[in-house]
């Protein structure tokens, strides 16, 4: 700083004369400057400042010169070593801004479990919800990444240095301009797809005597922290089981529908019929799946049969007709059929 204050007071002289005693400003700005310039100064404490003061002594102003501002070091010089701490400086400095947006996303789904259930969780136990074994992993990762707020989606893409094109993707196209951010995806999205699925699973949640609450953001991302009885002394350990399955597998369909539509299909909405289809295929699918992970081959990892029975009492088709045990009798369905509609066009 002092070495820059001076030449900012001698800018009238040609030949300016700097005594100092620190190794450090003598070795930084003379003997190690070619190659700090040649790494792109990556990992050196107070670059910025070292930057403008070069930039000062050569060119005579404080802003540092385009091509004084490297963006990277020379290949020839990189070792693996400073790559490392090139990748984390570009790490740390975007994941300041990340951890903010997470952190916004763990208040709310604390404050919506205080709500539900009169106590703050840590952290830590949101998280470690989100791995709860009875969410697929596909699912799992979903959560793990809304909860982040890491998807480009949203307020991810108005940025100076976008586009306009690129800024216009955080708009839904289906909802008179509407951000589309992940709550809104999954929540008010006017295009096939949330509102059906959601209507799917409130019918099968329902058809069990369960009271059903409609999921927003915050419940369904905390599926794993809530419990479904508003008794606190009631346990009803096959409704929290069921209730876990259904909200993360039905988010994921959701968000996967979404992607599909908008990256493969040139935003051409999904038909009603085709959105309850794909549902219904994908609950059944994991009923199959809950029912094969009884194996006893599968050792430790095996679900036991009570579990999977108390999960889906009251879910099935024509239940009264089922043995006690239907684990093993194959063909057993959800107790919803495929929705018909008659749409336009």
């Amino acid at each position: 700083m002092a070495v820059l204050e001076a030449v900012r007071d001698n800018q009238g002289s040609r030949n300016l004369e700097i005594e100092s005693d620190l190794c450090y400003t003598i070795n930084t700005l003379m003997k190690n400057l070619r190659n700090l310039e040649d790494t792109g100064y990556i990992g050196k404490a107070n670059r910025e400042l070292i930057q403008i003061t070069v930039a000062k002594i050569r060119e005579k102003e404080e802003e540092i010169p385009r091509e004084l501002k490297l963006t990277g070091a020379k290949l020839s010089k990189l070792t693996q070593s400073l790559a490392y701490k090139a990748i984390r400086e570009v790490t740390l400095k975007k994941g300041k801004h990340q951890r903010e947006r997470s952190k916004r996303m763990i208040n709310v789904i604390q404050n919506h479990v205080e709500e539900v259930l009169g106590e703050i969780p840590t952290e830590e136990r949101i998280w470690r919800s989100i791995r709860n074994k009875d969410i697929s992993q596909q699912a799992r990762y979903y959560l793990w990444m809304t909860a982040h707020d890491t998807y480009c989606i949203g307020t991810h893409w108005p940025k100076p240095n976008y586009k306009e094109e690129l800024q216009q993707r955080s708009e839904c196209t289906h909802c008179h301009g509407a951000i589309e951010d992940m709550s809104h995806i999954l929540s008010r999205c006017e295009t096939p797809g949330q509102e059906e699925i959601w209507d799917l699973a409130r019918n099968l949640w329902m058809k069990t005597g369960r009271t059903w609450t409609q999921p927003w953001i915050r419940n369904i991302i905390a599926c794993a922290l809530t419990k479904v009885s508003e008794d606190k002394k009631e346990r009803d350990p096959g409704g929290n089981w069921l209730w876990r399955i259904l909200i993360s597998e039905s988010v994921y369909l959701i968000w996967k529908l979404r992607c599909e539509r908008v990256i493969q299909n040139g935003n051409t909405p999904f038909s009603i019929q085709e959105v309850s289809n794909r549902w219904l295929t994908m609950i059944n699918t994991r009923l199959e799946l809950d029912c094969d992970m009884t194996n006893e081959s599968l050792g430790k990892r095996k679900l036991k049969m009570k579990v999977v029975l108390k999960t889906w009492k009251g879910a099935l088709r024509e239940e009264s007709r089922l043995p006690k045990n239907w684990i093993k009798t194959g063909g057993v369905l959800v107790g919803i059929g495929p929705r018909h509609h008659q749409e336009e066009g």
